[in-house]
C-alpha cells in the first residue's frame, strides 16, 4: 500500500487548532492565534490530490463589520 503523509504548516509558536471539520466540499481547520484571533483556513484538494489553502478567514476585535480584502482593494460592510 502507498500511503501518503501531508503535513500543513499553518501554525506558530503558541497557536493551537481548535478544531478540524467539513465545509462544502473541502475542510477547515480553526486556529486559535497566540495574539487572540481566530483564523478558519479553507482548504480544497488540488488536481494532483494535496490539500490546497483556498482562502482564510480571521476572527479578530472590531465593530461588527466585515472587511474584504484582495490585494490593495478593501470592502467593508457595517
Amino acid at each position: 500500500m502507498n500511503k501518503k503523509n501531508i503535513e500543513i504548516k499553518i501554525l506558530k509558536k503558541g497557536d493551537e487548532v481548535s478544531s478540524v471539520f467539513n465545509y462544502m466540499d473541502g475542510m477547515a481547520i480553526s486556529v486559535k492565534r497566540k495574539k487572540g484571533n481566530v483564523d478558519i483556513i479553507l482548504l480544497n484538494q488540488s488536481d494532483e490530490g494535496l490539500p490546497q489553502i483556498t482562502s482564510t478567514w480571521t476572527i479578530s476585535e472590531g465593530d461588527n463589520e466585515v472587511v474584504v480584502s484582495k490585494g490593495d482593494l478593501k470592502i467593508s460592510t457595517f
